[in-house]
Parts: structure tokens; sequence; C-alpha cells
């Protein structure tokens, strides 16, 4: 190792001889995991090594597990050590890193509590260089968590794992001494809403477009991401708040969190949701639809929820399940003047989100979600957890837990 940095005190991050060998879990294909061992990484002077504190699974995880996402840029994702809501402690990092990784430009250094940014974008193609950093980039190097696979070196670049290597031009964000890190760990799919609810409220004012304080929302979904939207709606002053989902568990969350109404969409029947949702809102339907369900119909349902020059925002189809529905254009849209936005990705910039956290974490109890949190060893057999949505609402990995 060269021009590096090395902690030098074991109580924050690992003792001064790093392991010879990582402990990772990684999905061999669709709900098979299993525990591998991978050489401990090796760095140089634009390069650092993670020790992960905890790791979010994620909805785009629950899919790859049921085999409805296999490949991802037009390559096999397993096998794949997954991972890409990380918190981490830095244990190694090289001099330029060290001045250059954060986003804000703070000098990082060995016990530091960082956030890893998921994408590192080539920056210079059209969407880098115009500054679109919450779009794909076209020539995308990295994805932490999902891509390139566990079989290429340095193999660990996924959360579900001990330690991470973290490559050059990856965008790092310092955790604030005083959050806890079952807060900070929301940050990658608060930023998600943040992104989502920026969007929404570019308003037109002369027609009531947009949203803004005291109008409706809906949540179609309410996992760990449409619990997030809610919230946010909320802190961005949402007046009526409904909730819908399958599971009487992630429906008591969106009560407890935001929700004045739920819904559980497995006993009560798609008109009956529509119309109670117009009943609660003098008959027109909610100013905004957020759907972040991920199945596609449930988008059908919220063009159709939403009011006459409302907003849709469509968060939750992440993962193309091949899946048709029957949209009509003129009915559910153009005659509609509707407002529809997509959000696919979490931008780069976290500071801000990190901020809100921050603000809202005495109001808000975000560690609540977390109904599992697991080892490596419970998640090779557990991680199957995820599909069941009456179990568990959101599952953190701490590959370090006893």
């Amino acid at each position: 190792m060269t021009n590096s940095t090395t902690l030098q005190n074991p109580e924050t991050a690992m003792a001064q001889t790093p392991p010879q060998t990582v402990w990772a879990v990684a999905m061999t294909a669709p709900g098979q995991t299993e525990m591998r061992s991978y050489p401990y990484p090796t760095m140089d002077h634009d390069s650092a090594i993670l020790k992960v504190e905890m790791s979010g699974i994620c909805g785009t995880d629950r899919h790859i597990f049921k085999g409805e996402a296999k490949e991802l840029r037009g390559k096999s994702i397993y096998p794949y050590v997954g991972g890409h809501e990380v918190i981490g402690t830095i244990v190694e990092i090289g001099d330029k890193a060290a001045r250059t990784m954060d986003y804000d430009g703070q000098l990082l250094a060995p016990g530091d509590r960082v956030a890893i940014a998921v994408e590192v974008n080539c920056g210079d193609c059209w969407y880098c260089r115009n500054h679109y950093n919450n779009c794909t980039c076209e020539n995308q190097i990295q994805a932490y968590g999902l891509h390139p696979n566990c079989e290429t070196k340095p193999y660990l670049r996924g959360g579900f794992a001990e330690y991470m290597y973290i490559r050059p031009r990856t965008h790092l964000f310092k955790i604030p001494e005083e959050m806890p890190t079952d807060v900070a760990v929301f940050v990658e799919e608060m930023a998600v809403a943040y992104h989502s609810l920026a969007r929404a409220s570019a308003a037109f004012a002369p027609v009531n477009e947009g949203f803004g304080p005291g109008m409706s929302v809906a949540v179609l979904g309410n996992g760990p991401l449409g619990l997030l939207h809610g919230i946010m709606a909320e802190i961005q002053g949402a007046g009526l708040s409904i909730a819908t989902d399958l599971s009487d568990l992630r429906l008591g969350k969106a009560k407890n969190l935001y929700a004045d109404v739920t819904m559980n969409a497995a006993t009560v029947g798609v008109e009956e949701r529509i119309d109670r949702a117009k009943e609660l809102t003098e008959g027109v339907g909610p100013d905004l639809v957020i759907e972040s369900s991920g199945e596609p119909e449930v988008f059908l349902e919220a063009l159709r929820m939403v009011r006459k020059g409302g907003t849709v925002i469509e968060v939750g189809n992440w993962v193309d399940l091949g899946k048709n529905v029957p949209l009509d254009v003129m009915k559910h849209i153009a005659s509609k003047n509707l407002h529809i936005h997509s959000v696919f990705h979490c931008g780069t910039n976290w500071r801000p989100v990190l901020k809100v956290l921050q603000q809202q974490a005495g109001r808000y109890d975000f560690p609540s979600m977390i109904t599992h949190r697991m080892s490596l060893d419970e998640l090779v057999d557990g991680f199957g957890t995820v599909t069941k949505f009456d179990e568990c609402v959101k599952i953190e990995v701490v590959p370090h837990k006893a």
C-alpha cells in the first residue's frame, strides 16, 4: 500500500493489522446465496478501504433475489455482493483520495464515518457534462452493490461484506458525529424522496399546479421508499396523507410516521381505493400521487386516482418486470392535464439530504422502519425475508454484528 494513511485507533474501525481475508455474502443465482471469503483489498493514493457498519437491503435486491432482474447493462448480475445503501468507517485512505473523495471538499481521514454515493460516473458523457446527476450516466463506471459483479477484482464493491474497496472518483459524505448509524443509513433512499418531491414542487401557480403546503398526497406502496416519500411530503407541508399497501405491518408504520388514512390493497379493491381517495379530497382525487410499490399496474392506479391537473411521481418501477398495463393515453393522461415525473436515481449530492435527516430525526423515528438487523451469517439464510411484506419493512445488514 502506498501513499496511504492507516487508522491508529482500533476502537473506531479495525485493528492496525488488517485481516488477510474478508467475509461477504454473494448471490450466485435467483434465490441462492452463499458466504464467500475474499482477499482483503489493496489500495493506492487514489482509493480507500471502508469497514461496513450497516447496509440496507433494497427493493432492487428483492427483484434480483426473485430472478425478476438478471442482467444490468447487458451483463449478468450474478454472482454479486449487494448492498448499495452503505454507511461505513474509513480504515485506510490514499493521500489523493483523502483530499478529493469528499463531495464537499472536506479532508477525509481514517476513523471518519461516511456514506457512499452509489454511482461512479464517467464525467465525460452529455449527461455528466450538463450536470444531470440524477440521470443515468451513459458510460457509468460502477454502481456499488450492483456492478461489476464479484468475480471481477477487487471483488468487494457491496455492503454485504465486512470491508469494501472504494475506487477512485467515488463521492463520500461525512456523517455528522451526533447522527446514529441507523438514521444515516436511510440517506440513499431519502435522497430519492428528496429529488422526487423537489420535482413535484415545480409549481405553475396561476392554475394551481405542482405540490405545496396544504396539498393532499397518496403514497401507493409503503415499503421503506414509500414511507420516506410520505415523510418528505409531510416535511414540505402536505395536508391530507393517504397510504396504501398490501401489508398491515407496513401500513402501521405509515400511520405512525405520516399517514392520516390507510387502505390495505389486499382487502380493499382498486375501484374502492380510488373512490375513497376522491371522497377524502372533495370528489376530485389527491393533488399528488406517488407510485412506490414497484408494480406497473399501480402506476395505472396512480394515473386514475390523481386529480385533473395533479402530479404523479413514478419511483417504484426500477426493474423491468416485463408486464404490460392497459394504458389509455387520452383518458389517463392527456385529458387530465397531468404532470408526471419519473425518478430513477438519487443524485450524487447528498449533503442537503443528510441535513434533512439531521433536522427531522427528533420528529420522525427513522430507525422504527428497521424490522431486521442481520449479521452476514443470518443473511445467508434470511435474505428471502425481503420478499415477505407481512414480516419485514426494512432489513439492515450489520456485517460485524456479534
